[in-house]
């Protein structure tokens, strides 16, 4: 980190990790870059612990699991991994959080309103936004969406179910038919 580079607590979005089974070591590497919080369960610690990886949080139900890192906070398991993360980084103020797992939890809804979550699992990132969605985009790239959330869309056309391809260079836009949050995906 270069000199002029000031990071404050909490400013660097946190690391979850539910899953280690789509892993990119690479991907995970950038994640890291910052030094975020890294929060684990009592499934995906090892995977940091056998990398050397510092952890700094643990969501267990295991009150005398003992671990090879020292200063590791431990939550208690209550409504589960996701949600109790979550609601620690919340309460914690922290402003954005990366969360690497298998599915997009139902969790995640209840929490896109308090802070920036983003996700990747099965080789893709999803975000959550509402209303609308800008970003440039290169011809041919892929974006998920559920389809029965948009209600206007330009620069992108469906492939298939809940999948399209972007038609040009250039800004794609999406407007939304709901209030609530829509998760929007890339693949990574």
């Amino acid at each position: 980190m270069s000199s002029h580079h000031i990071v404050r607590e909490n400013q660097e979005p946190a690391l979850v990790v539910e899953s280690v089974t789509d892993l990119d070591k690479e991907y995970v590497g950038q994640l890291l870059e910052w030094c975020p919080t890294v929060f684990t369960n009592d499934y995906t610690i090892d995977f940091f612990l056998a990398d050397d990886i510092k952890v700094d949080v643990v969501v267990t139900n295991q009150c005398n699991n003992l671990y090879i890192q020292e200063q590791i906070k431990k939550i208690p398991l209550q409504r589960g991994f996701i949600a109790d993360a979550l609601q620690y980084l919340v309460v914690n103020n922290y402003k954005a959080v990366n969360i690497i797992c298998d599915e997009i939890p139902d969790a995640v809804f209840s929490y896109c309103n308090k802070i920036n979550i983003v996700l990747f699992f099965g080789g893709k990132r999803y975000v959550f936004v509402e209303r609308e969605y800008k970003k440039w985009k290169q011809k041919g790239e892929k974006i998920f969406v559920r389809e029965d959330r948009l209600k206007s869309l330009v620069g992108i056309q469906k492939v298939s179910i809940n999948t399209f391809i972007t038609e040009q260079d250039g800004f794609i836009y999406l407007a939304f038919n709901t209030p609530e949050f829509v998760w929007i995906g890339e693949e990574i």
